[in-house]
């Protein structure tokens, strides 16, 4: 299913909800409360400079893959509100299922579409797996950019499921841009939900995929909880640690490698990091935070919206 990503003139909730297709949520009955770029940095998930990066990849249709091992981490709520990202013009291409029929890409090229993927598993007829999934991967290594999740544990356990069971190649993985590692479970104080790594996939100069990472929290990741996938909620823990009121640390070198992959020298993609964090900030400042107002304001970058003062 082909739709067309931009924003509606009407900044309506109902609105927003119509950009994506029946089975978006899964096997949620009822679409969860969706949550904007805005929020989900207020919220702690990810940090305003890991989100700026993500805005700076997916405005040039670059991928960006979303796992966590455990269920109800956000990572559906999150892909969600980065399609807000996409440049004008994109064609969203949905995906769903086993059977992988990729006729639209003789009407659809690289430089106008964007695969979206909301989950890449086994676990559900709707999910995307099989063939469909391995040509999905196929065609993020050929440039067209993919905003998809998984369940993994890990980085080196996503690339083992997606060359072991998919077939992907060092090609098809490098098309992943940016992989986004979350770590999901309860404890008696609630839910505890966070980005605990960053990596950048790429080849290197032999054509071998090179992996740095871009950021990770301070003081290390969570237990591991491999095996929670198939549980209908996250495991519960005595605690998080404190990982709660952890900063990601940012890895100055990765963005590095990064910036020479989107076409940048260090110096500008630092500058519009800056430039696209400021301006997630100022909107939550004004309080323009809600998931259809986001996705007015976002296109506007770098101004803001009318009756937002500076």
């Amino acid at each position: 299913m082909a739709a067309t990503m931009e924003p509606s003139s009407e900044a309506s909730l109902e609105a927003w909800y119509s950009r994506f297709p029946e089975g978006w949520w899964g096997y949620h009955w009822s679409p969860p409360r969706p949550m904007s770029a805005v929020e989900i940095v207020g919220s702690g998930s990810l940090d305003a400079r890991l989100m700026a990066t993500v805005w700076a990849v997916t405005s040039r249709r670059g991928s960006v893959m979303l796992a966590s091992e455990a269920p109800m981490a956000g990572k559906t709520t999150t892909l969600s509100a980065l399609v807000d990202f996409l440049p004008p013009g994109t064609v969203g291409v949905f995906l769903r299922g086993w059977r992988g029929d990729f006729d639209w890409t003789d009407e659809i090229g690289p430089e106008r579409g964007y695969l979206l993927v909301n989950e890449m598993s086994d676990h559900l007829p709707i999910y995307v797996w099989g063939r469909n999934a391995r040509g999905a991967l196929q065609l993020a290594g050929r440039g067209y950019g993919m905003g998809a999740t998984m369940h993994a544990d890990s980085l080196d356990e996503a690339v083992s499921l997606l060359r072991g069971q998919l077939g992907a190649t060092d090609a098809d993985l490098a098309g992943l841009t940016i992989y986004l590692q979350y770590s999901a479970y309860r404890t008696p104080a609630g839910m505890y939900r966070r980005v605990e790594e960053a990596w950048h996939l790429r080849l290197d100069d032999a054509g071998t995929l090179a992996t740095v990472r871009l950021a990770t929290l301070e003081g290390g990741r969570s237990p591991s909880l491999t095996g929670a996938q198939r549980d209908p909620e996250p495991p519960l823990l005595a605690g998080d640690g404190g990982r709660s009121s952890r900063p990601l640390v940012h890895e100055p070198e990765a963005y590095a490698v990064l910036a020479a992959s989107v076409g940048l020298v260090p110096d500008e993609l630092e500058a519009e990091l800056a430039a696209r964090s400021e301006y997630l900030t100022a909107l939550a400042d004004r309080g323009i935070c809600d998931p259809a107002s986001v996705a007015a304001a976002i296109p506007l970058y770098p101004s803001l919206p009318e009756g937002a003062t500076a």
